[in-house]
């Protein structure tokens, strides 16, 4: 009876730490620095309010700048995405990684709604995962 336990126990200890190690990692609350891109020119109320995205994650416009570039002036908003952050194993290639959980099309929108650029209908949108190097 032990050894059948014990069969059952080393695969199944396996599997979990393999499902762990890979889709759960280790998460910590934290945030995240966002560069967007302005087509006009923006309003600059904005910066140093905290504001909230449809899907409810925190935001802080941090910044509104411009650039001169070979297209011309570029205006960059710069906001701080309060979210989580995961550290997960990625096994071919091996390597931990490095991902955050945002709506990104949500902050877009909400930043540039806030810095006065009308961004049209509401389109739904879902949260995901996205790597950071």
């Amino acid at each position: 009876m032990k050894r059948l336990l014990a069969l059952l126990a080393i695969p199944t200890l396996l599997g979990s730490s393999y499902y762990c190690s890979t889709q759960i990692g280790l998460r910590t609350d934290g945030s995240l620095e966002v560069l967007i891109e302005s087509p006009q020119p923006p309003a600059y109320e904005a910066v140093g309010r905290s504001l909230y995205s449809q899907d409810g994650a925190k935001l802080l416009v941090t910044s509104i700048t411009h650039e001169r570039g070979a297209e011309g002036i570029r205006h960059i908003i710069r906001a701080s995405v309060r979210g989580t952050h995961r550290y997960a194993l990625q096994l071919f290639p091996t390597r931990m990684v490095h991902s955050f959980s945002m709506d990104r099309k949500a902050v877009e929108r909400t930043l540039l709604e806030a810095a006065g650029i009308p961004q049209g209908e509401f389109v739904a949108t879902n949260r995901q995962w996205e790597i950071i190097q």
